[in-house]
């Protein structure tokens, strides 16, 4: 995509009456590119949601799969665009970066903060209560670089019955060299990658401790950072082989990428790496929030049940006596919501 591509995408689309508004806390949309990941959406939307995220746009690449009506109890703040194709005429590499740059030019305009994620990244934040809070600080920047923590299958075979936020609590010890960002929409100059934007002169990038991001820098993850929950299990770790990737066709892989072409590659790649070192980190922050997101998917209406993490599905040394007060109190709270209980 040149430079100035976006602006003109912007111009020739932009919706009536909509435009860059501040208000008096940061306003932040969220878009994603999903493909079979129904099963994953509704926590996704409700734990952002309740982080502060004021709107979604995903956008369905396979339509026929029906996403619009399995998110219809989010729809308050859920914007579905049906997105099969390429879309050769949009500026961007790939379905992904066009899917996101569609956007920039339409819905998320409205919003002073965009963060383009995937439903299985979550958006952590270490140190203020939610999105607003955490993105008044930088009010002289135009993005902030999130690093990933990769999270591994946890022992799952099949997916977790339970929340994944809840269930998948190791990870690998340190933070990974990708991630993504969230970027101020009047920052965004071009989307050269799904990572990240380039942005318009006189705009910074930094880090969740405000720190500047150059060369090859990794973000500081004491602040905020990504969980990357991709595996999940190992069987929707072999399903990705079948399911293919948003971003890229196989013939179009790099040479370190070229794994990803075989099922013999997938399989290799979860012995040698997914299951050695992505499991090696026991990480619970994220299970503070199972009670809020069951409450809210109740709220909304979701049609699917989730089991409550069981303490047997704990990693060793995290079943104590407390961790099991709290799954009990968890389990009957749901059951009052639900009117299960005995």
């Amino acid at each position: 995509m040149s430079r100035g591509a976006l602006e003109r995408l912007a111009r020739s689309r932009r919706i009536s009456g909509v435009g860059f508004r501040r208000r008096d806390h940061p306003q932040v949309c969220v878009v994603a590119i999903l493909k079979d990941e129904a099963r994953f959406v509704d926590e996704w939307l409700a734990y952002h949601r309740l982080l502060g995220a004021e709107h979604f746009v995903l956008y369905d690449h396979d339509p026929a799969l029906g996403l619009r009506d399995f998110v219809a109890p989010h729809e308050e703040y859920v914007t579905v665009i049906d997105w099969p194709g390429r879309f050769e005429d949009l500026p961007g590499r790939d379905a992904q970066t066009k899917a996101y740059a569609h956007a920039v030019a339409g819905v998320a305009s409205r919003y002073e903060w965009v963060a383009f994620i995937d439903v299985d990244e979550f958006i952590v934040l270490r140190k203020q209560p939610d999105l607003p809070s955490f993105l008044r600080r930088f009010g002289d920047c135009g993005a902030i670089s999130l690093q990933w923590h990769s999270f591994g299958h946890n022992g799952f075979y099949r997916d977790p019955p339970g929340l994944v936020t809840a269930s998948l609590t190791r990870r690998a010890r340190t933070p990974g060299r990708m991630g993504k960002s969230i970027t101020r929409t009047v920052a965004i100059a071009d989307i050269p990658s799904a990572h990240y934007c380039e942005l318009k002169r006189g705009y910074r990038r930094v880090d969740p401790s405000r720190q500047v991001m150059r060369g090859s820098r990794l973000a500081n993850t004491e602040v905020a950072h990504i969980n990357h929950y991709m595996t999940r299990s190992f069987e929707r770790w072999m399903h990705r082989v079948e399911r293919g990737n948003v971003a890229y066709d196989v013939s179009e892989l790099p040479p370190h990428d070229l794994w990803q072409a075989t099922e013999e590659g997938w399989l290799r790649q979860f012995v040698e790496v997914v299951a050695k070192d992505r499991n090696e980190y026991v990480d619970t922050f994220m299970l503070k929030y199972e009670p809020a997101i069951l409450e809210h998917l109740h709220a909304v209406g979701a049609r699917r049940e989730w089991h409550v993490q069981a303490v047997s599905n704990e990693p060793a040394g995290t079943s104590g006596p407390h961790r099991r007060l709290a799954i009990s109190a968890v389990r009957r709270r749901w059951a009052r919501l639900t009117g299960t209980e005995a």
